[in-house]
């Protein structure tokens, strides 16, 4: 009674899918017929047309001869024929119908007999072998149905999805029972669980050649899972990647074949994952052979793929998809993943690192065969420098103990002999053939870069050994061939732009070696000098080559020198000597700022961009640095810092900026240069911010806190470094007009301010002695204060009208007014006796000598609209 019940639940939902989609197919090929004699029908009444026509009027045939007239009719006829009309598109309910719901009721039918099982299992109807048998029946019905389905449709017709939603439901139903089977009832034995699932996977994909690449999927992903599906007490590496490079092999020759490209991705994620796992989790020192050859097999079955196999009908040529190109260009990507994982995994063993080097080897030959995808030296080079930077060494000396551990270990020698192999392979190799491909520049952009590159990493590894091996040499020697390629190549220079790039490699790396051969030898400030000093003889080699490339590069080393000088809080902590300028500051600043210079008027010549830009910014901030760091270190007697509290220092470094502000200020003008132009401004404010805030407020002598004592004689005292050097300074960019209207409007403000502060101050040294933030006022110094802000307002006036300025002639007029109201206000009341008098006489001689010389010059001034 059971198998009753299983065979109806099975035969029913197959011979109703049957039988609806015969008629279907039947239906269609009747409204095809009928569509057929349509036309026919409309090509019959478009012939009958012309001829019965004829007599009603005369046509320009007749009046041609007979024999071009016959000649012309058919042509006639042929030419009226309609053509079919195009076949409408799907709409949205036939692709919900045909596609999602067919989809829908495929994972239905697998659910169902998974359903089934389960029923069967909970009420145990039914022993462990029947229920597996059934599932297998089901599977194979369900095959069968697709089958069915696809030879009652038209062979014009491609696979619908009904055929292929039953394969995937029946391949699905198939591995469940087998997996159950051999798992859950133990009925098969691994031995022949592991063919069976195989077999079913294959049966799977050689299902897809007929019904489509959705059954591939479920095909290649089944076959790619059956090892994590049957488990072995003792697993075996050659069995395991020997399947594996079945499945890929055969996968890879199916997609091709069909020219399912996005299918590939799956059999790359098969592939490579199960490498990754294994050495992950699995990895035994024997397996390195069957790892090491699976990984080299993977790169001739993408490389099959991509190119193809001679002497195969269905595999032959070169395939250019771009899918087919970016999965192959990832495949190898992720084998030099998968091989440095072995090398790490076997613990640099021979055989992995033999491996390594087979796969550099191989990936250089396909790049060399398919100028398409040579892009895939780059992954050679990583793999290569990778290799090295992850090599596990021994302790350097000073961990190690023993009579021998001066001696550096064996290991070293061996990490120096792949380095030496994988830069000869890469350098000599990659110029060998720069004659002989088509994109040359990539070949030399490997053969220039990788030897230095793994120089440094060498050097980098092995430097705690304390390796008698001259470093410096071996950069220098490696120059000398770079200089030697790039000699070569000038030689057979055509103006081609692959040669041209070629010809800035190889420049590129000579300068990169000799920037090394400097690293070695030199250390803290000379290590930037010498990288600085690298860019005048790169724009001076940009100049004669002119090669674009070149610019990029020195904008790279003049990013390190700039970083190295401005960003790096260690500089101020080298070793300093008690030497005034001629210390490594001078050196250190100096020949960078000049080389920067240098290599600003070289590279300007020739374009206006970014790297011009960027050299004359860092030959600003260098020359500001110099002087700010000179100037701590003489006028300091502690270590380079920013001394907050010592006045003097901070007057004379207000004073520097200000003028190589003005400086830059005048330069950005006369030679329109946008980076020196606001080199000024920036500097401008940052000593206005400094001298306002920090100098004229904060440590300003008068304050009761923080304010400093005055340091030597009258009128030639800190006070005149601090306030009328600054004053005059801020007037030479004010009255020659210095920058944006904004700013030297301001230094005219900022004059007459630092100018009238000197003067009050200096009177309060002159009473009060160093400290002027102690003491009461006297009646003279509060007589001297009017008289000295009367000469200065009355200086300003007179200065005014010499240089017809109307600015300076009102805020003098308005000095004038405070002083009136001082004496009027405060010396009528404070003062007494004499003083009293003569303030009060001072005054009006003054205010009336200044209303003569107004009148007098007031009529040779130019309208005051005119004026600034």
């Amino acid at each position: 009674m059971d198998w009753l019940v299983t065979l109806c639940v099975i035969a029913a939902p197959v011979l109703a899918t049957r039988a609806f989609f015969r008629t279907r197919a039947l239906t269609a090929t009747i409204l095809a017929l009928k569509a057929n004699v349509e036309v026919l029908d409309q090509r019959l009444s478009r012939l009958e047309d012309p001829q019965a026509s004829v007599s009603e009027a005369p046509s320009a045939e007749a009046l041609l001869p007979e024999e071009t007239a016959s000649e012309l009719t058919p042509f006639r006829a042929q030419i009226a024929a309609p053509l079919p009309p195009a076949p409408p598109g799907k709409g949205w309910e036939q692709i919900l119908v045909e596609n999602w719901l067919v989809w829908l009721g495929g994972v239905a039918l697998a659910l169902g007999g998974a359903f089934l099982v389960k029923l069967s299992i909970d009420y145990g109807l039914l022993t462990p072998a029947v229920r597996v048998a059934l599932g297998m029946l089901l599977g194979l019905a369900l095959w069968a149905g697709a089958e069915w389905i696809v030879w009652g449709e038209p062979a014009e017709i491609r696979p619908s999805n009904v055929s292929q939603a039953l394969a995937a439901a029946g391949a699905a139903t198939i591995f469940a029972s087998l997996y159950a089977a051999y798992q859950l009832y133990g009925l098969l034995a691994p031995a022949l669980a592991f063919p069976l699932l195989a077999l079913t996977a294959a049966a799977t994909v050689l299902m897809s050649l007929q019904l489509g690449p959705f059954v591939a999927v479920l095909g290649l992903a089944g076959a790619f899972a059956v090892p994590a599906m049957v488990r072995s007490e003792q697993p075996s590496a050659f069995a395991l990647f020997a399947y594996l490079i079945l499945v890929g092999a055969g996968s890879l020759a199916l997609l091709r074949h069909r020219a399912w490209w996005w299918l590939a991705w799956i059999a790359l994620a098969g592939s490579i994952g199960w490498a990754l796992t294994w050495l992950a989790m699995s990895y035994d020192p024997a397996d390195v052979w069957a790892v090491g050859g699976f990984l080299l097999a993977q790169i001739g079955l993408f490389t099959a793929l991509r190119r193809g196999i001679p002497g195969v009908p269905f595999l032959e040529g070169v395939i250019d998809e771009p899918a087919v190109r970016a999965v192959v260009r990832t495949a190898f990507w992720a084998i030099v993943l998968a091989v440095l994982m072995l090398v790490q995994a076997d613990s640099d063993g021979t055989a992995a690192l033999g491996c390594a080097f087979l796969t550099v080897f191989s990936l250089l030959a396909f790049a060399y065969r398919d100028s398409r995808l040579d892009d895939i030296l780059a992954a050679a080079g990583t793999l290569a420098a990778a290799l090295l930077a992850c090599w596990r060494l021994p302790l350097p000396a000073a961990q190690r103990v023993g009579l021998l551990h001066n001696l550096p270990p064996e290991e070293v020698g061996r990490f120096l002999t792949v380095a030496i192999a994988f830069g000869g392979l890469l350098g000599a190799g990659g110029f060998a053939v720069l004659a002989r491909v088509p994109r040359p520049s990539r070949w030399a952009a490997l053969s220039a870069a990788a030897p230095p590159l793994l120089l440094a990493v060498s050097y980098w590894r092995t430097a705690a050994f304390g390796l008698d091996l001259d470093w410096t040499i071996v950069a220098l020697a490696l120059a000398a061939s770079e200089l030697a390629a790039a000699y070569w190549v000038a030689q057979r220079r055509d103006g081609e732009a692959e040669n041209e790039l070629v010809l800035a490699a190889y420049a590129v790396g000579v300068l990169g070696c000799t920037i090394l051969a400097a690293v070695f030898v030199l250390e803290n400030a000379w290590l930037t000098v010498a990288l600085a000093m690298h860019l005048p003889a790169l724009a001076w080699i940009e100049g004669r080559l002119q090669l674009p490339v070149l610019r990029r590069v020195a904008l790279g080393i003049a990013a390190a020198v700039l970083v190295r000088l401005t960003l790096n809080s260690e500089v101020l902590r080298y070793a300093l000597s008690d030497t005034l300028i001629f210390n490594w500051l001078l050196y250190g600043y100096g020949v960078p700022a000049a080389a920067f210079i240098l290599a600003t008027r070289q590279f300007g010549s020739g374009a206006d961009d970014l790297l011009v830009k960027v050299l004359e910014g860092g030959s600003v901030a260098f020359s500001v640095l110099l002087v700010t760091l000179e100037l701590w270190h003489a006028m300091s007697d502690r270590p380079l810092r920013f001394a907050l509290d010592d006045f003097d220092l901070n007057a004379v470094e207000t004073i520097a900026w200000l003028a190589m502000a003005g400086w830059l200020l005048y330069l950005g003008e006369r030679r329109d240069r946008v980076v020196l132009r606001w080199s000024g401004v920036i500097l401008f404010a940052s000593a206005t911010v400094f001298a306002v805030g920090w100098q004229a407020i904060f440590l300003n002598p008068v304050m009761p806190l923080f304010g400093r004592p005055v340091e030597g004689w009258f009128l030639l005292d800190t006070l005149f470094s601090a306030y009328a050097i600054p004053a005059a300074l801020f007037a030479v960019i004010g009255i020659y007009r210095l920058g944006p209207r904004v700013l030297w409007q301001a230094a005219l403000v900022l004059a007459v301010g630092f100018a009238f502060l000197w003067v009050t101050l200096e009177v309060r040294h002159f009473f009060q002695g160093d400290r002027l933030n102690q003491g009461l006022t006297g009646e003279a110094e509060w007589y001297v204060y009017s008289a000295a802000w009367l000469a200065f307002a009355a200086a300003g006036l007179g200065a005014a009208l010499k240089w017809r300025s109307l600015w300076l002639r009102r805020a003098s007029l308005l000095g004038l007014g405070l002083v009136v109201g001082k004496v009027f206000l405060s010396d009528m009341a404070d003062l007494s006796g004499a003083l009293r008098a003569l303030s009060f006489i001072g005054l009006g001689l003054v205010l009336v000598g200044i209303g003569y010389a107004y009148r007098r010059l007031q009529p040779l001034q130019p309208n005051p609209e005119t004026t600034s």
